[in-house]
């Protein structure tokens, strides 16, 4: 249903908003850019939608492939978990010099500073656990989020830590749906717009969160993108190919742009900061292309080995 270069293509655009979230935030000077800000910030929040709901469909589709074995989880972690520790810790020890003592050990262990990482890894545990196990695996995946979003929400983590957790168990259970019902659920999609009907409910939802400020209805506008986005993927026929590379290496760039903005802020005060961010786009995208390959060429010799 929904192919490896369409994947790639939204993974692509996930990562583009998701940096321009980060622009918005860099740049916020005071109340005349606050709304601009607001609008802007939910990018940021819709572009981890489809990071989550791509992650938790593909894992189905890689589940029913070959179960939970040593492939399965050893791919996750060397195509998450080792490139994670390679460049947040390589920056850490040699740039920052942050690796004082055991703690702070854990704290990179974890992804203390990474919360989309932190949450990711969560829910790759949950589900390589649970879908182990075998039993109800749907259902207990479902109460494990739920569990794991209510924990974040009472103990007074941001917001941006949960809003999307639904967007992962949309991905989960679209990718079983389609295993038990095939080309079925594909016209079906289609043939009712899922694309159309998730727009209109997430502008709805996003227009009732702008009067009412309740988290539910955020809640509800990012799920209603995220079936939007389930719906453009299923019915869009992806061509080209930078955004299928961009999304290729979009951890990579997630991972060091935020740095470079940094780097880029603090070296270049007077420069426009439009201009800025459009050098942080392309030098995160070709450096995290690059150290991809790197990374990837190393982990291929370590597995031949």
């Amino acid at each position: 249903m929904i192919d490896n270069k369409t994947s790639k293509a939204f993974r692509g655009v996930a990562i583009i908003m998701v940096m321009i979230v980060h622009f918005a935030n860099w740049n916020y000077q005071g109340p005349l850019s606050e709304i601009w800000k607001g609008m802007v910030s939910s990018f940021g929040i819709y572009g981890v939608d489809i990071f989550f709901m791509l992650s938790g469909y593909g894992l189905v589709k890689s589940y029913e492939k070959n179960g939970i074995d040593r492939r399965f989880v050893t791919r996750r972690i060397l195509n998450s978990y080792v490139p994670y520790l390679l460049i947040i810790g390589s920056l850490s020890i040699f740039v920052d010099k942050n690796i004082d003592g055991p703690m702070a050990v854990l704290d990179l262990m974890i992804g203390q500073d990474f919360w989309f990482m932190r949450v990711l890894f969560a829910f790759y545990l949950m589900f390589m656990v649970i879908y182990r196990i075998g039993f109800l695996k749907e259902i207990l995946l479902t109460v494990a989020v739920l569990a794991l979003t209510c924990y974040l929400y009472l103990t007074s983590h941001a917001d941006f830590w949960y809003l999307s957790n639904g967007a992962f168990l949309i991905g989960v259970y679209a990718a079983t749906i389609e295993k038990k019902y095939g080309d079925r659920v594909k016209v079906f999609m289609v043939r009712f717009n899922l694309a159309g009907i998730g727009l209109a409910a997430a502008f709805s939802s996003a227009y009732l969160y702008s009067v009412t400020a309740a988290k539910s209805a955020h809640m509800l506008s990012s799920m209603m993108f995220t079936i939007m986005i389930l719906g453009f993927c299923v019915q869009l026929d992806c061509k080209g190919y930078i955004l299928p590379v961009i999304g290729s290496y979009s951890l990579y760039i997630y991972l060091i742009h935020g740095r470079i903005l940094w780097f880029l802020v603090s070296k270049f005060e007077t420069m426009s900061f439009h201009l800025i961010a459009l050098h942080d786009f392309w030098i995160s995208v070709l450096a995290g292309i690059m150290i991809g390959l790197a990374i990837e060429k190393v982990i291929g010799m370590v597995q031949k080995k």
